[in-house]
């Protein structure tokens, strides 16, 4: 068991925890033997073949109309200390001070959550369910779509903790909003708006549209406060993450003055390392839980302490490689990890602070939501001038991925 003194040695050691899931890997081509097999099954010459595996990010540069965004965030807004207050029953003693330090470290003072903690497990509020969150925001960015839910073509949702294992999280968001169309879902965390983006692009180009993104997080279900006794980064995960859904709503360009997605980009930095941040118990591959019941995120702090910042800075580097010049750039969102990630991201890589955008502060991390979150209260905030140009800077703990896009504000909001 880690003692409190050795735990709190490691947040004070993260770089303001803001890099939750930042590496050092470069990003490079790999040049690769032919695969192993049997000597019988292979030509003679086999041995000197290689072939080069790009490992470069994908980039689509086709336009995207933004036809609509918008949030849903759970119950009342959750201080850190009424959620400590509400916890600290079932912490072991003398975890309650180390937890408000973390707090203040990570600078999450509120955050929206699907639970309430009055026990140290419990199902989402029958309103905050994962598949109403999100269909909440899907017919918040849908406000302004001409024949609504009706007129969407096709669902795409993302999570990391989805209302059942099967059927997947986005049959469930359809159900909500009576939607009797297609519907995709992939099983990702803070990057999945990329990965959907590129999905989505290349299905709107081809006349597939209107598509509805959607990414949401219901985590806090995955923390019992008990398990803190024998892992004490627990505290970590309970302090961080916030409940949430955001979604957009993608089809062709109306106009060159409608709000629109003009690039995105979508890569990887991993190189087989191990996950930063992960969620085993209860998949196939470790189909029983630990002694409370309850799967629990596991966090690497050493390995995200020490690789620091390269998702970031290679989301930077596709940008710019893409055509995208720093100082064409009105404002800026980097992945809201923690609190202080608008002031990280400026320091670290030479951005106007006052033009970073980050809510984590009062939203905690919102995982594979925070980036439509974000993006949506920016849109909703009346700090936008039509053309101004947001860049979006996505990163990701559990194998290290990156991704991001160019969004251009229209003359009108959803």
């Amino acid at each position: 068991m880690e003692s409190l003194a050795a735990v709190e040695t490691i947040v004070k050691q993260t770089p303001t925890s803001a890099q939750a899931g930042l590496i050092t890997t470069p990003i490079h081509r790999r040049s690769c033997m032919c695969p192993p097999g049997p000597v019988s099954e292979l030509s003679a010459d086999c041995p000197t073949q290689r072939f080069v595996v790009n490992t470069d990010p994908i980039v689509v540069r086709t336009p995207l109309g933004v036809w609509g965004t918008g949030a849903a965030l759970p119950g009342a807004p959750l201080t850190t200390v009424d959620l400590i207050r509400r916890t600290s029953e079932y912490l072991p003693t003398g975890t309650p001070g180390l937890a408000l330090r973390i707090a203040r470290r990570l600078g999450i003072t509120r955050r929206h959550m699907v639970r309430s903690f009055d026990a140290p497990q419990e199902a989402p509020r029958a309103l905050d369910t994962a598949p109403k969150l999100a269909a909440r925001a899907v017919c918040a960015a849908l406000a302004d779509v001409r024949g609504g839910v009706d007129a969407l073509r096709l669902l795409v949702g993302h999570t990391a903790t989805p209302h059942t294992l099967l059927p997947g999280n986005a049959a469930w968001v359809a159900d909500e909003l009576a939607y009797i169309g297609p519907h995709v879902e992939l099983r990702q965390a803070c990057t999945g708006f990329a990965a959907a983006t590129m999905l989505c692009a290349g299905l709107v180009s081809s006349g597939t549209q209107p598509i509805a993104i959607v990414g949401s997080e219901t985590g806090s279900v995955f923390l019992d406060p008990r398990r803190v006794a024998v892992d004490r980064t627990q505290l970590v995960n309970l302090l961080q993450m916030g409940d949430g859904a955001g979604a957009i709503v993608l089809g062709p360009l109306e106009s060159r003055s409608s709000a629109r997605l003009e690039m995105a980009f979508y890569g990887n930095c991993a190189d087989h390392r191990a996950p930063g941040i992960s969620l085993i118990e209860g998949g196939s591959g470790a189909p029983l839980v630990n002694a409370t019941g309850v799967p629990h995120f596991t966090h690497d702090v050493e390995s995200v302490r020490t690789h620091g910042l390269e998702l970031l800075r290679a989301g930077l580097r596709a940008a710019i490689q893409a055509g995208v010049a720093p100082d064409s750039v009105d404002w800026w969102i980097p992945h809201p990890a923690n609190g202080h990630m608008a002031q990280y991201t400026a320091t670290s890589l030479g951005l106007p602070a006052d033009k970073v955008v980050c809510e984590a502060g009062v939203l905690g991390n919102l995982g594979s939501a925070a980036i439509w979150v974000t993006l949506d209260r920016l849109r909703r905030s009346g700090r936008l001038a039509p053309g101004d140009r947001v860049m979006v800077l996505g990163a990701e703990a559990s194998k290290y991925m990156y991704g991001g896009f160019l969004y251009v504000h229209g003359t009108t909001v959803a």
